[in-house]
């Protein structure tokens, strides 16, 4: 059943069910005031025939009113003993009740509703005292047919409501999910072509507005992952192709030089075949290594990026300290040089793999730049509600110019390109930075070097215990 459909007898159902309340309720209202104005009208009887109660002989003779007969009602007298004294037309049921009032042992009014002959009648019994009681009844077929014919045309009146009040919902249904069959069209045409650039027209404010909205912001985020993504794979693409290249020559022209032929001469002319020295093979053996560990890190870092961040943990309170300290410490024992740290206490709330990964490479990089001999700073200070983790080398620096291009994707300064990396160090910095809601920034530096902040915010001390590092 489609959406529509179901739409569409939602809204006749609930038609019906206000329909049949509604004329449950005029019904009711109707058949109360039309009773209580028949009870007025035999009130007003009793009130007319209880003028002649001082001719009523004793004991009660069997003969009428007199002057005060009236011919629109029945009645009867009913006699203490309980017999009927006098009667109208003709004689009308009596109840233990009815008899109670005439002997006087009930004092009230009491009002029925009575069958006589298979006529339903509305009857009030009144005391007179010693003499018994008097009995007005009046027929109820007024009251009964024009309740019943409003109940018949109340049922002409639902059932046409209710299949108005369908054809009504179908088509509100189908003006209310014309905006979600645009959306629909859209996101298969999207599915289909894969053409992100497919806006769809806001015409309205309401939740379906607002629900188009939210469609074409999820496009505009695709449509920036895939243009990353592309970036991604063309930027890595031109960075592969270089150490591949030089390996494959490399490889080649050690291949031709070594080449034997089956008779134990070598395939290649004389002329043609290179002749490499045990220094040459050497440096190019050298080079060789020195492009596969390239590529390695390459490789390693563009994992590295297209890592989900949620598969390396969810985000927990630790102490940014001890993370630094560690890595600190690793580097010292790896590289074999001198880092000097200084830590003020504070937490963040970061994944620890991520973390760990942002702040090695922020001192590796400072490992690469730094003279022999010169010691590396790394720090952890606090500023306002931000953790900042600041790596110092004594190296050349950085220029001015290029500061904000350092943190782009295989971007390497002029004067790097001889040195090894990928150009994607300082790019994960960054994307670990804005992933916890933090910055990563190349900063003035007094005196010679370079320093690279990364600034997190603070958890508040309230929160739950840190997570050591180790």
């Amino acid at each position: 059943m489609s959406f529509r459909t179901r739409l569409g007898l939602l809204v006749a159902a609930s038609v019906a069910v206000a329909v049949l309340a509604t004329s449950g309720a005029v019904l009711w209202i109707a058949r109360n005031e039309a009773r209580g104005a028949l009870d007025e009208q035999i009130w007003d009887r009793v009130e007319f025939l209880r003028l002649g109660e001082d001719r009523l002989p004793e004991p009660i003779r069997f003969r009428p009113f007199g002057r005060n007969v009236t011919y629109d009602v029945m009645l009867q007298v009913i006699g203490p003993d309980g017999s009927v004294g006098y009667f109208s037309e003709q004689t009308l049921p009596v109840s233990r009740t009815d008899r109670a009032v005439a002997a006087g042992h009930r004092s009230r009014v009491h009002w029925d509703d009575l069958d006589a002959d298979g006529i339903r009648l509305r009857a009030v019994t009144v005391p007179l005292g010693r003499r018994g009681a008097l009995m007005v009844a009046r027929p109820l077929t007024e009251v009964d047919a024009s309740i019943h014919g409003l109940r018949n045309a109340m049922a002409v009146v639902a059932v046409a409501g209710v299949a108005g009040a369908g054809l009504l919902g179908f088509w509100v249904a189908g003006r209310a999910i014309r905006p979600m069959r645009r959306l629909t069209s859209a996101a298969r045409n999207v599915a289909v072509t894969q053409d992100l650039d497919q806006p769809i027209e806001i015409e309205r404010d309401d939740e379906l507005g607002e629900l188009a909205a939210s469609f074409n912001a999820m496009l505009e985020a695709l449509a920036v992952s895939r243009a990353q993504q592309h970036r991604l794979v063309t930027d890595a693409g031109h960075e592969l192709r270089t150490p591949l290249t030089s390996i494959r020559t490399n490889i080649e022209l050690l291949a031709r030089a070594d080449q034997p032929s089956p008779g134990g001469e070598s395939d290649v002319p004389p002329e043609s075949r290179p002749v490499l020295d045990p220094d040459e093979r050497r440096q190019m053996l050298d080079d060789v290594l020195f492009e596969l560990d390239q590529l390695t890190d390459l490789v390693a870092e563009l994992i590295e990026l297209a890592t989900d961040q949620h598969s390396l943990g969810e985000p927990t309170v630790i102490d940014l300290p001890e993370i630094v300290s560690a890595v600190a410490d690793r580097h010292r024992r790896r590289a074999g040089v001198e880092i000097v740290t200084s830590f003020a206490p504070c937490r963040v709330e970061a994944s620890v793999a991520l973390l760990e990964r942002a702040v090695s490479n922020l001192v590796d990089n400072a490992v690469k730049w730094s003279p022999a001999g010169e010691p590396i700073e790394v720090s952890v200070v606090r500023d306002d509600n931000q953790a900042i983790v600041r790596v110092r080398d004594r190296g050349p620096g950085i220029d001015p110019g290029l500061r904000s291009l350092v943190f782009e994707r295989f971007f390497r300064a002029p004067e790097a390109r001889a040195l090894p990396g990928s150009g994607l160090g300082l790019s994960i910095v960054d994307y670990v930075a804005r992933t916890h809601g933090g910055t990563a920034a190349v900063v003035d530096t007094d005196g010679p070097g370079t320093t690279v902040e990364l600034r997190l915010p603070l958890t508040p001390e309230a929160d739950s215990p840190p997570v050591n590092a180790d």
